[in-house]
């Protein structure tokens, strides 16, 4: 019986283990089939996703394949213009080699080596040509000595040097040209206020000296003094020179000393000597730039509470060659402890720098950086002049070539000196290319390190190597993912550490959600959001990144970013470039040195990447967190960033932590990416317009000089809005330029109505000109940007943000080709007539482009005739209007002297008719034009035209003609004439016309183009033929006979205006003009 129980528990085992596999195989192909459903339905809304794309893309072709017909009638047309373009270009080039040939025979024949054909030029100041002179001599010399032999040594800066050939491009683009110096001398002769130059001397070379004072009399503001102290030199040069220069100029006065007292002493007697408002600090063996006291004092008056002025600088070699250029941000904080940064020329109120006790002994060598210390702890301005003031000397002896090395040691105790004093628990501590504050950190903060990502093998890979990193306890990873992945972990063969935390977020893709998402559930008091494709082997990375928010003005953190390659990535974000936002030193090697090491040195930034970004857990729920509406993918980082800075905190750069980014990894491992257009760069020119298009911390000289992504310099000017309006449109217009002409205008004054109706408007032009300060003061977003001209891919990028995009005038065509294929509804404004004939023969874009433009509107039928043949079913007019401007001037009365005032507004060219006015009034009858007094308003690029005219109307007495006269001011003179006059050969209609008849005024006008459509003749207006100086001739008489019939032609026509022509109808008809446009976009 026993061995039968045996059995039978023998056999029940046996069982018992056949079906334990069985459920384990059970389990195995239930889960494989849970996989094949779960993959089943991911697959399934990836062929979801792929079938709204094939839609849209089927619905791309049939657009394309309408527009196939039209592009191959373009290409026609190209082809016949390429013909007779190569014929002309053949024929110039056969003209152009006689015409060498020519010249090169009258050279010959020259006896001055061909010096005559050069054209003369303004003589030089005589401290100018010596410094010339000085110049040579030193070059000669070393040619003789043979020095050449550094030719090709870049450091020295060479002329084998190719940033060196760089740097002399920039400044050849930056520098101020002579009609610039010129205009500074006559500016400040009557400045009362002055600049004391503090200058030590010690055994300086001869040579030095009289560089250093050949700049100073060279200066295009002579508000100064030079407080030079000479240490007890013995050199004869030098004692020489000292008294060469004081007996030359009694502006500089010298001090000798019995012995030298050290740089800082020595300082010291210098600013008790001076009387100044400003002090500056120069060093005997450097240079001046011509504009230095300049710009110093112009500052010192634009900012009167300021107490501290700096100024960009450059070397100067051994050569007499400038080179180097270390080219600042405005006052950063954080980057005075990282260096001396303010540097040369810098500059304080006098009163201000003795107050502060002068400079101290105990930090000779560096007494200019602690003294920069205490002035900045107590300023009440800290100004940055954007100019290069100061050549800084590079010679074996000098701080430029490192020639002083024991200065590093009381740089050091400079910046622990201020750290004890502001209080900081902090240490100074020492590194080859910086100094660098490191906060302790108090009662080890806890950290919470947030990571979104729906990749399996990075979410593995985060949860098993981070809690590696991990120095402390206080330590909690959150990685937010789909709740499938989190399904998932139950399988891996290794549970993760009870570190890691885990929070679902199922909806469709939203970064900025996602990081709320892992904050909201955090209990660290330190945040770390960190993208999954960012890793590094740096052990102590965390405590670097989080030490700098121990100091209460800091407000976020992020680290050096580099590609797997080793180059940088991000070392900081910076804006007011072309794409509005790109990166500091982008693709440099890790270690550059690039101005100023400033990618290694800890810094103030405008913004910081989120792919690694640290803050204080409660500045990021008082902030409200990521923008998840406005930007729930690009540019979170930025928004989060610009309202850290709105709130009074500073964004930090530290490069004491360096991390990996493969980048983007975790956006396209998305499970169903978003279809939605992205705007939030919309939302930051809305919210944060001066921030996003002005970087205190990456000036325009910076960028100019080290933004290489994009190097072609660009201008943009807009504000922020603390709670920016809602809009039912975003539009983009396009200018042709910034001119005061009038198509920019109108364009003004509709988009000014835009603004105040709900319309988000942003204007971007090719060309900068007078009408840009209308545009700011008007608060629209302005961007100047010379590859707009051109159609680049940048400005369709742009485009791509806007519901539509409208391009003023047929000159703007070049943006048309760049917005369409970013599929963005173009409007194309056109206002020439006749013009836009030659237009359309000379430039074959011209073509492609009226084809293409989904609509076109004129302000007259005259102009739509033009180019109804490229498209008649896309053809509107708009009628155009202007803000009464009755408000901005005086009651407009004339000044009565008994006669009648004529006046002509506008470009003086051939097409506007100035030489046809000439000839009516010199066919008046001569009691009559006693009568009448006639004034020319503008200025033109026809020199032959313009001498011409200014000949034939000094013949008049009652002719003259008035240039450079700007926009507020022709309106005055509009406001106070009695008749405007438009002779024009060939109008659509000239907005001086809409601005008579707004004012009530008389107008004599040709018949051309759009104007009859405008005015009627007789009860409107006198109109005349086009050319016909009798006819305009007999209109003045007229006039002049009867003032009466004048004052009604005005009144008539002020009505007119009140009926048709005011700036709300004009944006009404416009507003529906453009509305299925932007439907269909939205659609």
């Amino acid at each position: 019986e026993r061995y039968r129980v045996s059995g039978e528990v023998l056999s029940l085992r046996v069982k018992s283990a056949y079906a334990q596999r069985e459920a384990e195989a059970l389990a195995t192909r239930q889960l494989w089939l849970d996989t094949i459903f779960e993959d089943r339905a991911r697959a399934q809304r990836i062929m979801d996703h792929q079938r709204g794309a094939i839609a849209q893309l089927t619905s791309q072709e049939e657009v394309l394949r309408a527009d196939r017909g039209k592009a191959q009638r373009v290409m026609d047309s190209q082809f016949a213009q390429l013909q007779k373009v190569g014929a002309l270009l053949d024929k110039t080039r056969t003209e152009l080699a006689n015409l060498k040939r020519t010249m090169a025979a009258a050279k010959t024949a020259c006896g001055r080596r061909g010096r005559c054909f050069r054209p003369p030029g303004s003589r030089r100041p005589v401290f100018q040509r010596i410094a010339r002179e000085l110049g040579r001599m030193l070059r000669n010399i070393r040619r003789i000595f043979g020095n050449d032999a550094r030719a090709g040594d870049t450091q020295s800066g060479g002329k084998g040097s190719e940033t060196n050939v760089r740097y002399r491009e920039w400044l050849a683009a930056h520098e101020p040209a002579a009609e610039e110096l010129q205009r500074q001398r006559a500016q400040s002769v009557d400045w009362s206020e002055m600049v004391s130059l503090l200058i030590p001397v010690f055994e300086a070379p001869r040579q030095f000296v009289d560089e250093l004072f050949a700049s100073l009399l060279g200066q295009t503001c002579g508000s100064w003094e030079a407080c030079v102290i000479d240490a007890g030199s013995t050199n004869r040069e030098t004692l020489a020179a000292l008294r060469h220069w004081s007996a030359q100029d009694r502006r500089i006065r010298v001090e000798r000393l019995e012995k030298n007292l050290g740089i800082a002493e020595n300082t010291n007697r210098a600013l008790a000597s001076a009387s100044g408002d400003l002090i500056a600090l120069a060093d005997h063996d450097d240079v001046l730039a011509p504009s230095a006291v300049y710009h110093l004092l112009e500052a010192l008056r634009s900012y009167r509470g300021a107490s501290v002025f700096y100024s960009d600088e450059d070397r100067l070699t051994e050569r007499g060659e400038r080179a180097k250029p270390f080219l600042k941000p405005e006052w950063s904080p954080e980057l005075l402890y990282s260096c001396m940064y303010l540097g040369h020329l810098t500059a304080y109120r006098r009163k201000f720098a003795i107050a502060l006790g002068g400079f101290r002994k105990e930090f000779e060598l560096s007494q200019d950086y602690d003294f920069a210390l205490r002035a900045t702890e107590q300023a009440n301005g800290i100004v940055h002049i954007p100019h290069v003031l100061y050549h800084w000397r590079e010679h074996p002896g000098s701080g430029a070539s490192g020639g002083k090395p024991e200065a590093r040691k009381t740089n050091l105790a400079a910046l622990r000196d201020a750290i004890s004093r502001r209080g900081l628990d902090a240490e100074v501590c020492e590194y080859p290319q910086a100094n660098r504050v490191r906060m302790r950190l108090k009662d080890s903060p806890r950290v919470s390190l947030i990571i979104p990502t729906d990749s399996p093998a990075r979410l593995q890979k985060c949860a098993r190597e981070l809690p590696r990193q991990a120095a402390s306890n206080e330590i909690e990873i959150i990685i937010i993912t789909n709740s499938g992945l989190i399904d998932s972990i139950r399988f891996w063969s290794e549970a993760p550490p009870p570190m890691v935390r885990f929070v679902a977020f199922d909806e469709p893709f939203n970064f900025s959600a996602k990081c709320n998402a892992g904050a909201a559930v955090a209990t660290g008091c330190r945040l770390i959001f960190v993208n999954d494709d960012v890793e590094t082997d740096q052990p102590d990375w965390m405590e670097n990144l989080i030490e700098p928010l121990e100091n209460a003005g800091v407000g976020a953190v992020a680290p050096k970013l580099l590609y797997p390659s080793g180059n940088i990535q991000h070392a900081g974000l910076v804006t007011g470039v072309r794409d509005f936002i790109g990166t500091a030193f982008h693709l440099l090697p890790a270690d550059t040195n690039a101005n100023g090491n400033l990618a290694q040195s800890m810094r103030d930034v405008s913004a910081l990447s989120g792919a690694c970004l640290a803050m204080r857990r409660e500045d990021f729920v008082a902030l409200g967190g990521f923008d998840q509406v406005n930007t729930p993918i690009s540019h979170s980082d930025v928004d989060l960033c610009f309202k850290v800075r709105a709130r009074g905190k500073r964004c930090i750069y530290t490069p004491f932590a360096t991390m990996r980014h493969v980048g983007h990894a975790s956006i396209s491992a998305a499970p169903t990416p978003s279809v939605q257009r992205d705007k939030s760069t919309i939302h930051l020119l809305k919210r944060w317009g001066e921030y996003l298009t002005r970087d205190p911390y990456f000036t325009k000289n910076m960028r100019d000089w080290l933004f290489a992504d994009s190097p072609l310099p660009v201008q943009m000017f807009a504000r922020n809005h603390e709670m920016p309006a809602s809009s039912q449109l975003d539009v983009l217009f396009v200018s042709q330029d910034l001119s005061l002409s009038g198509a920019p205008l109108l364009l003004l004054h509709l988009v000014e109505w835009c603004r105040d109706n709900g319309i988000f408007s942003a204007v971007a032009s090719p060309v900068d000109g007078p009408l840009r300060q209308r545009f700011v003061e008007a608060d629209v977003p302005l961007i100047i940007d010379p590859l707009i001209a051109r159609g680049h891919e940048s400005f369709g990028r742009l485009a791509a943000q806007f519901d539509v995009v409208v391009a003023n005038t047929i000159k703007s065509v070049g943006a048309i080709s760049a917005a369409r294929q970013q599929l963005v509804p173009v409007a194309w404004w056109l206002h020439e007539t006749k013009v836009g004939e030659h237009f359309m023969k000379r430039d074959a874009r011209v073509g492609a482009a009226l084809m293409f433009a989904d609509l076109i509107f004129a302000p007259s039928e005259a102009s739509l005739a033009i180019y109804r043949p490229h498209g008649d079913g896309k053809m509107r007019r708009l009628v155009s209007g202007i803000p009464d401007l009755r408000a901005r001037v005086n009651n407009g009365a004339s000044p009565d002297d008994g006669r009648v005032r004529f006046l002509m507004l506008g470009t003086v060219e051939p097409r506007k008719g100035q030489d046809i006015l000439v000839e009516a009034i010199r066919r008046m009858n001569p009691k009559l034009a006693e009568h009448a007094l006639f004034e020319v308003v503008g200025s033109g690029l026809d020199a032959q035209f313009i001498d011409k005219f200014r000949a034939a109307a000094s013949s008049f007495p009652n002719l003259r003609l008035r240039e450079g006269v700007d926009y507020d001011r022709s309106i005055e003179l509009l406001a106070e004439t009695d008749v405007l006059v438009c002779a024009s050969r060939d109008e659509s209609l000239p907005l001086t016309l809409l601005e008579a008849m707004c004012l009530g005024k008389s107008i004599i006008s040709t018949d051309v183009g759009g104007i009859p459509e405008y005015l009627t003749n007789e009860i409107e207006a006198l109109l005349v033929p086009a050319e016909d100086a009798g006819a305009l001739s007999a209109a003045f008489e007229r006039v002049v006979r009867n003032r009466e019939e004048a004052r009604t032609l005005g009144r008539n026509a002020r009505a007119a205006y009140e009926r048709r022509y005011q700036v709300e109808r004009f944006g009404r008809d416009f507003a529906a003009l453009i509305a299925p446009l932007a439907r269909r976009r939205k659609a």
